[in-house]
C-alpha cells in the first residue's frame, strides 16, 4: 500500500505535468470566476430533460476534450476506442445527471414527499441505469459482462487512515458559508417534512446519497480511468480529473475545486490498483462526514 501511494505522488509530481498543470489552473479560475461570481450558471436548476440533457453532454464534452488537448494535443484522439469514449462518456453521464427518475414517485405519495426525496429517487435511478450501460460499455469494448475495477486488489486499511487525516481539513471546510448553503443535503427531509419527520427518513436520504458514488466510482475511476489507460496509459489521468471537476460546477467553489485535485489523486490509485474501492472508501465517508459536519456547525 505504501508503494501505491508513493507512485501516485511520484506520477502526480512529475515535472513534464507542471505546465498541464497550469494551463488546467487557467481554466478552472476562468470557469469558476463565471459560474460563482457572475450571472453565468454552469449547472442548470429545473430546466427540462431535453435541454438539460444536451447541454450537460456538451459541457462534460469540452472539459473531457480539453483535457486531452491539454495533456498531449490531438494525438490521442487517434484511436478509434478513445473517440469512442470520447463521445459515449458525457452522453451517458449527462443521461445520469438530467434523467427526471423522481417523476416514478407514485402519484399518491405527498407532494411534500416528493420533494424532500427527488433527489434521493435521481441517485438510485441514476445507479440502476447507469451501472448497467457501464457493463455494456465493457463489453463492445472488451467483450466481457462485468464492471471496470469491481475486484478488490488491495487492502483498504490505509484508506481509512488517509480519510482521518483529512478530517481537519473537512471541519474547517464545514465552517465556510458556501459550505452551509449546500449541507447537509438531508436537511431537505427537515424542510418539506416537519414534524413528521423521523430518523428513518434521514437514513433512507443519506443511503441513496451514498449509493450515487457507487454510480460515479464506478464511471469516474473505473470506466474512464481503468479503460483509457489500457488505451493511453497515464495521460488518462488529466482529462478524468477536469471531466470531473465539470461535475461539481453545481457545488460550493472550494468543493469543485479540490474535486480535480481529488480526481488526480483517486485517478492515479484507480489506475495503479485497476480497483474503485479504495477510492470508493473515501469518497462515500467524505461525504457522509460532510453532511454530519453540516448538522453539527
Amino acid at each position: 500500500m505504501k508503494k501505491l501511494f508513493a507512485t501516485t505522488v511520484a506520477d502526480l509530481l512529475q515535472p513534464a505535468m507542471f505546465k498541464k498543470y497550469a494551463i488546467s489552473f487557467l481554466l478552472i479560475a476562468v470557469v469558476c470566476f463565471l459560474n460563482y461570481y457572475t450571472s453565468v450558471s454552469f449547472w442548470l436548476r429545473n430546466v427540462p430533460f431535453n435541454y438539460a440533457f444536451i447541454w450537460y453532454s456538451l459541457l462534460f464534452f469540452f472539459f473531457f476534450t480539453a483535457g486531452f488537448l491539454i495533456q498531449n494535443g490531438t494525438a490521442l484522439f487517434q484511436k478509434k476506442q478513445v473517440q469512442f469514449i470520447l463521445i459515449a462518456a458525457p452522453i451517458l453521464f449527462a443521461l445520469k445527471v438530467s434523467l427526471p427518475f423522481h417523476k416514478l414517485l407514485s402519484s399518491t405519495v405527498g407532494g411534500h414527499y416528493q420533494k424532500a426525496f427527488q433527489q434521493p429517487m435521481n441517485w438510485f435511478g441514476a445507479l440502476l441505469i447507469v451501472l448497467p450501460l457501464l457493463m455494456l460499455v465493457h463489453w463492445l469494448l472488451e467483450k466481457k459482462w462485468t464492471l471496470y475495477g469491481i475486484k478488490q486488489t488491495q487492502s483498504l486499511k490505509t484508506y481509512v487512515l488517509l480519510i482521518a487525516v483529512m478530517l481537519p481539513l473537512l471541519v474547517w471546510a464545514s465552517l465556510q458559508h458556501d459550505f452551509s448553503l449546500v449541507y447537509p443535503k438531508a436537511a431537505i427531509v427537515g424542510r418539506q417534512l416537519g414534524d413528521a419527520a423521523n430518523p428513518f427518513h434521514y437514513l433512507l436520504f443519506e443511503t441513496a446519497y451514498a449509493a450515487d458514488f457507487f454510480t460515479i466510482e464506478f464511471f469516474f475511476r473505473g470506466f474512464l480511468i481503468i479503460a483509457l489507460s489500457k488505451l493511453i496509459g497515464k495521460q488518462c489521468l488529466l482529462p478524468v480529473a477536469l471531466f470531473y471537476f465539470s461535475i461539481h460546477l453545481g457545488k460550493p467553489m472550494m468543493e469543485a475545486v479540490s474535486s480535480f485535485f481529488g480526481g488526480l489523486i483517486l485517478g492515479s490509485i484507480s489506475y495503479h490498483s485497476k480497483s474503485i474501492w479504495g477510492g470508493l472508501l473515501v469518497h462515500i465517508s467524505i461525504a457522509l462526514l460532510m453532511e454530519l459536519f453540516g448538522f453539527i456547525f
